[in-house]
């Protein structure tokens, strides 16, 4: 009988200590496209030192989420491309939701989304910056050196109230325990 193999995106990806690159040290990826022409995901647990208040002003938008939060770093690729992370597309205009990439989480990258979540509180959302892409097989080959460890995408980890916490929760959660995980070992930059 043959085993089929459940779609890698969604999902979350964790970085190993022994990843060498230092855009994805101890980070967590939601990967949001995994094909033949490639893969596409955004780390969800790095912040930049720009609050998203001053993100706001600076493009006269109206900001009445929390003092704290901060704008993210997708990832590498196309540092001044924005992408939005959100929670709620019940209370979004549809037309500007953008599209579901796991239960409770929703992906855009339209102006009209992130000035429509800036003027609310109560909806979860993440700006980033930049993404992660990685060439046809390059994921693939990297996941099978031990790179990265897949596991379930959940809203509580994306929009985890503290991100520095979220490598070390994503490996609890699937039962394993971040001192166990070493660095060493050849894996790929």
């Amino acid at each position: 009988m043959k085993r089929t193999v459940p779609p890698l995106a969604p999902s979350l990806l964790i970085s190993v200590p022994h990843l060498r690159d230092p855009n994805f040290d101890h980070s967590v990826v939601l990967l949001l496209e995994h094909d033949g022409e490639g893969s596409m995901g955004l780390v969800i647990n790095r912040e930049t030192d720009h609050a998203m208040s001053d993100f706001c002003a600076l493009q006269d938008l109206e900001y009445l989420g929390p003092k704290e939060a901060m704008v993210f770093v997708g990832g590498p690729v196309e540092p001044t491309q924005g992408f939005v992370l959100h929670g709620a597309p019940l209370e979004v205009p549809p037309d500007v939701a953008g599209r579901e990439v796991a239960a409770g989480i929703w992906f855009g990258a339209d102006m009209d989304l992130l000035r429509h979540l800036t003027r609310q509180s109560a909806i979860p959302f993440r700006l980033l910056v930049g993404y992660a892409g990685w060439a046809p097989g390059q994921l693939d080959a990297e996941i099978a050196a031990g790179a990265w460890i897949p596991r379930p995408a959940t809203r509580e980890l994306v929009f985890h109230p503290s991100p520095s916490e979220v490598w070390g929760l994503s490996l609890r959660d699937i039962g394993i325990d971040p001192r166990t995980l070493v660095k060493g070992g050849a894996a790929p930059n």
